[in-house]
């Protein structure tokens, strides 16, 4: 129980930092962010998922509001070919217009791959992902490299709780902007519900677009995950 309250007291201080410090800055926005993802296996090898989630504005230009940015709804299809990788495929919709009527909706298109490793107290991963968002007026392509770290906490508690950090790195090129690089880094609690629910909760820092028009980015993030 000790070494869970130390880690919640970190979540809790890397927030405080994290907010403080971004909040003097003149492009600070802060979101929050539920999700629901149902998944199901098809074969122990292979499986689908899908997930539906929403962007909401909390805070921006020193001043707090609630807004609603835009929907997301999504589908990964994923083979594990060997103990260690995994192929995945991705389709996902994103509802903008509805909400900022000068932004487009966007298609994306997904392709991954994940490559884990085990160790005695944690569980290391790597993600390669590549991504064409189609908007109406243009497309973009972005590749995306995650590293993150999967941690027990108290492998005797029957909600098996975990802690996860993790870092990502996007580079995004378009025909109509310069290329676009972004940094995140995130840190999060998971419990174990039910054999087959989960809960997550979490914080992301984002800095978007740091070599040309700097913006600092900081996620609420909350997700319900149920398993077919």
């Amino acid at each position: 129980m000790a070494t869970t309250q130390h880690y919640k007291l970190c979540l809790v201080v890397l927030t405080t930092i994290i907010l403080s410090k971004s909040q003097a800055q003149a492009n600070f926005t802060g979101y929050f962010e539920p999700a629901v993802e149902l998944s199901y296996k098809i074969s122990p090898t292979y499986s689908h998922s899908f997930a539906i989630e929403n962007r909401n504005v909390i805070y921006r230009n020193n001043e707090t509001e609630y807004n609603v940015r835009q929907i997301d709804i999504s589908h990964l299809s994923e083979y594990q070919w060997d103990a260690k990788y995994a192929l995945g495929l991705g389709l996902q919709y994103r509802w903008e217009n509805a909400f900022q009527t000068d932004e487009e909706n966007e298609l994306r298109l997904q392709q991954q791959v994940v490559y884990t490793s085990e160790a005695s107290s944690f569980k290391a991963s790597h993600r390669f992902r590549t991504e064409q968002r189609l908007y109406a007026s243009v497309t973009k392509h972005r590749l995306r490299y995650r590293l993150g770290y999967t941690i027990p906490l108290a492998r005797e508690n029957s909600l098996r709780p975990y802690m996860k950090v993790g870092t990502e790195t996007l580079l995004e090129v378009a025909s109509t902007q310069k290329p676009e690089l972004e940094q995140r880094f995130g840190v999060g609690f998971g419990w174990l519900l039910t054999p087959k629910t989960t809960f997550k909760l979490g914080v992301e820092y984002q800095l978007a677009d740091y070599l040309q028009d700097l913006n600092h980015e900081f996620f609420m993030l909350a997700e319900f995950g149920i398993q077919l």
